[in-house]
């Protein structure tokens, strides 16, 4: 069963920001998961969020098991993700 993949405004300005290369393989990567998110996705603790590493860039994802989406609610480095999220 795969899983459809959506951007939030958030997600959307922060690949926008990125570089071109960067951009591609982070959403390359996104699309590859479909199949089966769990197997790639690693939770966050304290959270009901996931992360999937790109390289430097991790990509933070709400998942909607019922109705099979994947919600990227925002893209960073990985030395400034963390800090966005409050932690």
């Amino acid at each position: 069963m795969n899983f459809k993949v959506v951007l939030t405004q958030t997600a959307e300005k922060d690949l926008d920001s990125l570089d071109d290369k960067a951009c591609e393989d982070i959403i390359k990567r996104l699309y590859k998961i479909t199949e089966n998110p769990l197997h790639f996705l690693e939770r966050l603790s304290g959270y009901t969020l996931f992360k999937l590493r790109c390289g430097d860039y991790r990509a933070i994802i709400r998942i909607d098991t019922a109705k099979n989406l994947l919600q990227v609610v925002m893209v960073d480095h990985r030395k400034r993700v963390y800090k966005r999220l409050g932690r």
